[in-house]
């Protein structure tokens, strides 16, 4: 008979519950099985593991020598099946998700390429801890964003690969004046109240300040919102917001380009370095990527705008994620 991890595993059990039954519970078999299985493994030692009484079974001075040695080996047995279980794809992927319509490409186009894989997604309203979340390997895989002038870089152990850039559209209310505009100029709203995320990503409050400034103003932050109560504030004429060129639209909300794409964002996914999307990476970009372009046929002002001026520049349409980043 040889040692096996199992056998590891019930020396633990025991120990820590203080008795075969209880541990035989915890194992989900039966009282008269462990005590067998024990018996086998003192056995194979050349020796009692436990001293059996009314009180419970505690360890031997050999049973405490194995059961500390058991406690060091089990943590590395577990890192080992889990990691292969992340190489053959039948691990568990965690989604980490930014507000974008890019999501759902990602959870679809992952079951295709992963199927045995258990998919899990959380969203966030900003991004910024996403990337720690990746370099703690807390998540596998997530959607992020940066913007011109203010670069996302990887941590340790990740790599980042853009899907898609695209100009940020400026919402107002459907009354006001310059929503008859094709356009509008950035400069046109210097005398507007703004809001903006209460969360707001790293780079995007920079990004957005630097292109009024080169406008001539300096924009007045009247509201910092989540997305439902923003919209309704724009609605109602009281300030002026910010929407990714993908958005559908809202009631009350005209949804309009900036002259001159003042205001650009790029898509990015991250993963970890050796997980189970990586060997899917290149793949997995592609995909995402030719979901967005289909995807942006739903957003009647963005399909106009790159009727006039066809897409921003974009990285190769290639399956190798090597060449995919970089502004």
């Amino acid at each position: 008979m040889d040692l096996e991890v199992r056998h590891l595993r019930a020396i633990c059990a025991i120990a820590d519950h203080g008795s075969i039954s209880k541990a035989a519970v915890a194992l989900k078999t039966s009282q008269p099985s462990l005590a067998a299985q024990l018996r086998r493994i003192e056995s194979m030692f050349g020796g009692p593991l436990f001293e059996r009484g009314r009180s419970g079974a505690s360890p031997t001075p050999l049973g405490s020598w194995v059961l500390a040695r058991s406690r060091s080996l089990l943590p590395a047995f577990d890192e080992l099946r889990r990691d292969g279980r992340r190489y053959a794809g039948r691990g568990a992927v965690r989604v980490g998700c930014m507000s974008s319509h890019l999501a759902v490409s990602v959870i679809r186009s992952l079951r295709d390429l992963l199927p045995e894989a258990e998919v899990s997604m959380r969203t966030e309203e900003a991004m910024d801890v996403l990337p720690g979340l990746l370099g703690a390997q807390r998540l596998e895989l997530a959607t992020l964003g940066d913007y011109p002038g203010h670069p996302l870089n990887p941590p340790p152990g990740v790599t980042y690969a853009v899907v898609a850039a695209e100009p940020i559209f400026v919402g107002v209310a459907a009354s006001h004046p310059l929503a008859a505009c094709q356009e509008i100029d950035l400069a046109d709203l210097a005398d507007e109240d703004w809001s903006l995320p209460a969360l707001i990503e790293s780079g995007h409050r920079e990004h957005f300040a630097e292109a009024c400034a080169k406008a001539g103003f300096t924009p007045r932050i009247a509201c910092e919102a989540t997305l439902s109560v923003a919209i309704d504030l724009i609605a109602a004429s009281r300030c002026a917001g910010m929407f990714q060129a993908t958005s559908r639209g809202y009631p009350g909300v005209a949804i309009r380009p900036l002259a001159g794409t003042p205001l650009q964002f790029r898509h990015i996914l991250g993963w970890t370095e050796g997980g189970p999307v990586e060997v899917h990476g290149g793949e997995l970009v592609f995909r995402v990527r030719q979901a967005y372009w289909a995807d942006t046929g739903r957003s009647p002002v963005y399909t106009a705008w790159l009727r006039r001026h066809g897409p921003l520049p974009q990285p190769p349409i290639s399956r190798s994620y090597r060449n995919l980043t970089g502004y």
